[in-house]
């Protein structure tokens, strides 16, 4: 009897069991899940921030996020925590002129570097023997830097589905045409792949595959965030849309037109996808609208305003009410304790290279601000193609991973220029890196024009202390030297000269080049016009030398602030095996000094003196000329000794457009002590109106001086 009681009391206990089983898994039903698909666009896809600003308002749950070009950025960053604000912040706070023009910032340039910075206006590189076009006009350095940062959160997660919300983007296989989702991997490389648009952006590698933007075939990735477990799909699309016949008058229109026809097929189907579509009004812009901002931002709120109703009722049929939610903040991180450092990716190039660019000793703690500088400093040592940094959280702190991608090194750079005092002028120049030895670079010039130059630099990167190298320059340089008496040209002499340099020193800073040398020169002078008593000069030099050059413009043409200052000094003697006994020393600041964000205060002293015995005549000082004395004709004025003052102002009237205003006295002389007598000194002074354009600075300069009266002098193109 007792066992028969005992079984029924299992079974009842049993059905009770089942019962409130099904009566909780009914409570605990979950509520449908929402993905939300964010298309590109270019500077269009900010529009997504005012359609999240308006979803956070309403209250409404995103599970799952899918992203193409722009919308990847908007994306991930909403996925691992960032709410609509904080992005909104993050875009109108950066610089997208500098951010896309992936410029070095000329501050972080190693003076080697800013010998050639702003004289060429064409660059290629050279593979397999051949000058051939680049793979992309913007490399992405900045905007990949810039991704890691706003990521740190997350660099640990190779999985894009374990992050807060679960979140994949879309590129294109530029071998094949297929779209293709990523959901694993560095989310930075993914969302850089994602949004490398062909010719503007290099592509990325990734997976084996080369990948360029998603948008080439998958704008909108609606059957993305489908596929990823969304019941409901909420589509933002800041699109291109087909141009109508009648709107089709230009070359421009046409190519825009026929590179639109695959992903406007391609639209169609992911917009009957969505269950939700929200279109903002992008008339008026393109996808290069980055001064914009704001206004691209409200255009997105203002269409997702208009689909509320819709919205509120996605709303209410969840009933919300019922379903708890969770939003991840992610961590405000300010400084990271680094344990260990890693550097992947090195072939040719030595890793003290590296180390010693970044200047960090290990362990530390290190801000954010303060790595980016770290990896903008090895970026700009021009040895890498890119520069990207990962952090691997461990037990007593993270690993930082430096991943670099070798430059092939090897280009074809070429410059050119026109004056009223030269006429044309062509510059040529190949470089090759990690010739003969690692961390090197070999740099060849050729100019062609009215003075002819030809230059051999060879820079070795010793990384035995930091920024100490070696700089070896093979030169030859023909030119004429205009000889006045009074204001008259009494001589026209050719030069000739072959000259071997080495110099040893902080070849690599960024600020300051210092450095000790030795110096060999084969010279040829030969009067053209001339009195009989000019003769014609054949001498060799063996020097030492000590040179001292400061460099902290902050462009290299019409900079707003900085100072370059050069002090060089140069010993021969007959006892070292030259032809003539002299020393020749010369101090040259130029300053700049910004009063406000368009006007500058100028100034310049410029101090020569020498030994008066042997000096020979292309190594005297010469002053006159635009860059060195308005008012004097080139070279003008020559003698054993130099005294000059420049003051001055520049103001940016309109962004690129110039005024400068410029008064100078001084004068040079055989005796220190004549220099600015009374009789001797000389005043002049000039106005110049300049732009700055795509192959250099345009310049109209009208000057005077005690000498003479007005002069005209035009510039086009990087002086060189």
């Amino acid at each position: 009897m007792s066992k028969i009681v005992g079984r029924h009391f299992c079974f009842h206990f049993l059905i009770l069991i089942i019962f409130i089983y099904n009566s909780s898994a009914q409570t605990v039903k979950e509520r449908p899940k929402i993905g939300l698909a964010l298309s590109g666009g270019g500077a269009k896809g900010f529009a997504h921030i005012g359609v999240l600003k308006v979803m956070e308002e309403l209250g409404i749950p995103i599970d799952f996020i899918a992203g193409t070009s722009m919308g990847s950025v908007a994306g991930a960053l909403y996925s691992i925590g960032y709410k609509a604000n904080e992005i909104e912040k993050v875009a109108l706070e950066t610089d997208w002129a500098d951010m896309l023009s992936d410029e070095v910032s000329r501050r972080y340039l190693s003076m080697e570097e800013k010998l050639w910075n702003g004289r060429y206006i064409g660059t290629f590189p050279i593979r397999q023997k051949t000058v051939r076009l680049p793979s992309g006009l913007i490399a992405g350095q900045k905007i990949s830097s810039s991704l890691a940062r706003l990521t740190w959160s997350v660099h640990h997660i190779n999985d894009f589905l374990q992050l807060p919300i679960p979140f994949t983007c879309v590129a294109t296989d530029i071998g094949t045409g297929e779209a293709i989702p990523i959901d694993s991997g560095f989310l930075p490389d993914a969302i850089r792949a994602s949004m490398a648009f062909p010719t503007a952006f290099t592509p990325v590698e990734l997976q084996g595959r080369k990948l360029v933007d998603g948008g080439l075939v998958r704008n909108l990735p609606a059957e993305d965030v489908k596929r990823m477990g969304a019941d409901i799909v909420i589509g933002v699309d800041v699109s291109f849309t087909l141009l109508p016949v009648e709107k089709i008058n230009s070359v421009l229109d046409i190519m825009t037109q026929s590179l639109s026809f695959v992903e406007a097929q391609s639209r169609i189907r992911q917009h009957e996808i969505c269950d939700i579509l929200i279109q903002p009004d992008i008339s008026g812009l393109t996808m290069f609208s980055f001064s914009d901002v704001k206004d691209i931002i409200n255009r997105g709120e203002f269409a997702a305003r208009e689909m509320i109703p819709r919205l509120k009722s996605l709303v209410d049929s969840l009933d919300l009410s019922n379903y708890e939610t969770f939003r991840f903040i992610p961590p405000k991180v300010d400084s990271i304790y680094i344990k260990s450092l890693q550097i992947t990716g090195l072939e040719k190039v030595s890793p003290r290279v590296v180390l010693s660019e970044m200047d960090i000793k290990f362990p530390t703690w290190i801000s954010a601000e303060a790595l980016e500088g770290a990896i903008s400093r090895v970026y700009s040592s021009q040895f890498f193609e890119r520069v990207t940094y990962k952090l691997i959280p461990t037990e007593k702190g993270s690993e930082l991973i430096v991943r670099v991608t070798e430059k092939s090194g090897d280009m074809f750079r070429f410059g050119l220029r026109y004056d009223s005092r030269f006429r044309s002028a062509l510059l040529l120049n190949l470089t090759f890196r990690n010739i003969a030895e690692q961390s090197s670079a070999l740099a060849a010039d050729l100019e062609l024009g009215n003075e002819s130059r030809f230059n051999v630099d060879y820079f070795i990167h010793t990384g035995l202390y930091r920024r100490l190298g070696l700089h070896n320059r093979l030169s030859y340089l023909s030119y004429t030297i205009d000889v006045y008496q009074d204001e008259q040209r009494i001589a026209n002499v050719q030069v000739n000269t072959s000259s071997l340099e080495i110099l040893y020193g902080s070849i690599f800073s960024t600020s300051v080049m210092a450095g000790v040398g030795l110096r060999g020169e084969y010279s040829y002078l030969r009067p053209r016009i001339a009195p009989e008593d000019f003769e014609s000069e054949r001498n060799k030099y063996y020097s030492m030398l000590g040179l001292v050059w400061v460099d902290t413009f902050d462009r290299p043409i019409f900079p707003h602030q900085g100072h370059s200052i050069t002090f060089r000094n140069i010993v021969t003697h007959r006892r070292f095996g030259s032809d003539a006994t002299f020393s020749r020393h010369l101090f040259d600041w130029y300053g700049i000094f910004p009063v406000s964000s368009e006007i500058s205060l100028l100034s310049r002293v410029q101090l020569g003196t020498s030994t008066r015995e042997e000096m020979p005549l292309n190594h005297k000082f010469f002053l006159g000329g635009e860059d060195s004395f308005l008012g004097l004709k080139y070279q003008e004025r020559l003698g054993d000794h130099l005294q000059a003052l420049q003051l001055g102002l520049q103001y940016e009237v309109l962004p690129r457009r110039f005024v400068l205003l410029r008064w100078n006295v001084g004068n040079t002389s055989d005796k220190w002590k004549n220099l600015l007598t009374k009789n001797n000194v000389i005043t002049g002074g000039g106005i110049t109106f300049g732009a700055a354009t795509p192959i250099g600075p345009l310049e109209f300069t009208f000057s005077s001086s005690s000498r003479h009266d007005i002069m005209f002098y035009f510039n086009l193109g990087y002086k060189f």
